[in-house]
């Protein structure tokens, strides 16, 4: 829940200020076009009870508190107090009366702490930016509430994104009058001259615990967490801690949310190491996959052709050793023949063909993109460059033509020759030659020497990915086969693979082993890659040792917690099984902020480091008592009240530390000994 507050008001004039006379009306009108929450009042060196009690009574709906802007020897500051200082407060206005005469009158640090006995109660609120401003805030003010105050949201943005930077405070240092000369009192110049808190209530303690947490102020209402209501009780939009003993009806009050919002819900369960070696072998197979695929697609042109090699593999081109036999035969039969001269035709040899298969895929890709109208509105001087396209597709398309044709005219000689040379055998006696390919020979050893050795030359081991993620590595290579039950794990089949394939693959006899696949039941053109090399997923640890089971639960806690971001309700019931508590504080406490960011997370937990240190935007704590009720009661985790459907409220750290640490007994057992140990 946002509160609105404007943590300096000026009500009466002082030497330091421009004259003005204070109407209480404006400031009912201020109050009301800004809603605001809480308002301090901060006159510049003094404070006047009457004119604050006069506030206090006609404003009763919203909080006020009693401050004072003072000029100290190490630059201004406005401190707010809570209601009981008011006393004290009257009696150091007094002192300081006596001693600022003048308007660059000061007082020193330790003159403001001797004067001033509740000084270490007030919020301190140190100018930034400003001439005037505080350059260092000395260390007498260690133990106190200190923010920066700014004079705009530009300031207050930039403060707040300043790692280095105290958390900013914006505020109106408007004057409560009818009439200003300064203009300090134009309402609509001071509408976003206020800063929001992530509290419940305006009570002091509150107010001061979230101006320690930068992520609970804003200057937008819609850059805090608002509040949901499930059954009458308040929980957060952002992130939200259920503790409460064994039996007490955490997980019913899950369900229960997943019941009343409707939104889409990721829900991660107890998580069990079954189940988590269980995801991690999962994401190992979604990894290695990626990884192949990648590798796939790198090389989809040369694996494409082997494919189709492998396809006509068993088509057997004539051997050439029974093709030089037929001619020694065919050239002493002709020799014996008293025919020989008559027929000369006999002799000639086929016509190859020419191949244009390559132009004629070149034609359909050129044809492609000078048809895809999206690719040309991309470029300067499209037409020009189209038409180029379109001069180089006209003149190979003129080639191929010609080729074509004499292919035609070739096919119909070879026909006519393939037809007299039977006659002339069937007269003579003399046996044709077997058709045999010079050129598809050469061209066939070839190519099984160009893929034998790239193969040689890719199925090494190849690093596909090395990933860093929350304290751990992922590390995705590609290897070689050492052994046939490598190769049938990897495929999931049962089939004898060693004498056949991984015999010739480790020799590196490529061409075997791809002829000798082919023949394999297990065969599929779309898993080609995968005969060729497996995949190797290894998750290791920050340093690069593999990670041990418990690490390896953590980090499949935290590959769920990556899937579910940017869902709108992430449910997560103790996800400290098996973590150390070095892990919880270092990594899985910041996953969780993280995820808050953008999604309601509601995180069970009976583990204290993790519900101590996660600091949620709301604390919810369920119990039962003796007689067998159940309760539930909620509230901001910077509050120290926690309340129930009833509106009963209650100290969240009596609550707390009974649901952390078995009561308060052990939680101060366990003090004293930590103290023992250390002694």
């Amino acid at each position: 829940m946002a509160k609105k507050i404007d943590f300096h008001i000026h009500t009466i004039a002082s030497i330091k200020d421009s004259d003005f006379t204070f109407s209480l009306d404006w400031l009912k009108n201020y109050v009301e076009a800004t809603e605001l929450d809480a308002i301090a009042i901060t006159n510049h060196d003094l404070f006047d009870e009457n004119n604050f009690r006069e506030i206090s009574e006609a404003l009763p709906d919203i909080k006020i508190y009693p401050g004072i802007e003072l000029a100290l020897d190490i630059g201004h500051v406005n401190i707010v107090f809570p209601c009981d200082c008011i006393e004290e407060l009257s009696m150091f206005s007094e002192w300081l009366s006596t001693v600022h005469q003048t308007n660059t009158d000061r007082i020193t640090c330790e003159e403001l702490c001797d004067n001033l006995s509740c000084w270490n109660k007030g919020i301190y609120i140190f100018e930034l930016g400003k001439s005037k401003g505080v350059k260092e805030i000395p260390d007498i003010f260690n133990d106190v509430t200190c923010v920066g105050g700014v004079p705009n949201q530009l300031r207050f943005n930039i403060a707040k994104n300043n790692p280095d930077s105290i958390a900013p405070c914006l505020f109106s240092d408007a004057h409560a009058t009818e009439q200003d000369s300064d203009n300090r009192n134009d309402i609509v110049k001071l509408q976003n001259k206020q800063t929001y808190l992530q509290i419940d209530s305006c009570e002091f303690e509150d107010i001061k615990r979230c101006l320690r947490d930068k992520s609970k102020i804003s200057i937008s209402k819609a850059n805090l967490k608002d509040v949901v209501n499930i059954d009458g009780i308040n929980i957060s939009s952002g992130l939200n801690l259920v503790v409460g003993k064994r039996g007490t009806g955490k997980t019913h009050f899950l369900n229960r949310i997943k019941e009343s919002i409707e939104d889409e819900y990721y829900e991660i369960k107890q998580f069990e190491t079954a189940r988590a070696d269980e995801y991690i072998e999962q994401q190992r197979k979604e990894q290695g996959l990626t990884a192949i695929s990648s590798w796939q697609e790198k090389y989809i042109n040369e694996f494409s052709k082997i494919k189709s090699y492998i396809q006509d593999a068993d088509i057997e081109l004539n051997d050439i050793e029974k093709f030089l036999t037929d001619v020694k035969r065919f050239a002493t039969e002709m020799a014996r023949s008293q025919s020989r001269q008559k027929y000369l035709l006999f002799k000639e040899t086929e016509f190859e063909l020419s191949n244009i298969e390559y132009i004629r895929d070149a034609l359909i890709n050129i044809k492609d993109v000078i048809e895809k109208d999206e690719v040309w509105k991309l470029l300067s001087n499209a037409a020009q460059k189209k038409n180029n396209f379109i001069e180089v597709y006209s003149e190979l398309r003129d080639i191929y033509l010609g080729y074509n044709r004499d292919n035609e005219l070739k096919k119909k000689v070879n026909e006519i020759m393939g037809g007299v040379k039977s006659t002339v055998a069937a007269r003579t006696g003399i046996p044709k030659i077997q058709e045999c390919s010079i050129n598809k020979v050469i061209h066939k050893y070839q190519l099984e020497k160009k893929i034998a050795d790239f193969l040689k030359r890719i199925i090494v081991e190849t690093p596909m990915k090395n990933e860093r993620l929350h304290g751990y590595q992922i590390q995705v290579n590609l290897v070689p086969y050492q052994s046939a039950s490598q190769f049938l794990e990897e495929i999931g089949k049962r089939e004898a693979v060693n004498d056949d394939l991984i015999k010739a693959y480790n020799k590196k006899d490529f061409i075997t082993f791809l002829k000798n696949l082919k023949r394999k039941s297990f065969y599929n053109e779309a898993n080609f890659a995968e005969y060729l090399i497996r995949k190797e997923v290894k998750l290791l640890d920050s340093e690069g040792t593999p990670a041990s089971g418990g690490q390896a639960v953590g980090f499949a806690l935290m590959l769920r917690l990556n899937e579910a971001k940017n869902k709108p309700i992430i449910l997560i019931d103790e996800p400290e099984s098996s973590l150390d508590n070095a892990y919880i504080k270092t990594e899985l406490n910041k996953e969780l902020k993280n995820l808050a960011e953008n999604s309601m997370v509601v995180v069970i937990t009976h583990n204290s480091t993790l519900g101590a240190l996660l600091e949620p935007d709301y604390l919810i704590v369920t119990s039962k008592s003796d007689n067998g009720e159940y309760s539930i009661m909620s509230g901001e985790f910077s509050s120290s009240k926690i309340r129930d459907a009833e509106g009963i409220e209650e100290k969240s750290y009596n609550k707390f530390v009974e649901a952390m640490e078995s009561g308060i007994e052990s939680y101060t057992k366990k003090g004293v000994v930590y103290e023992n140990l250390n002694n």
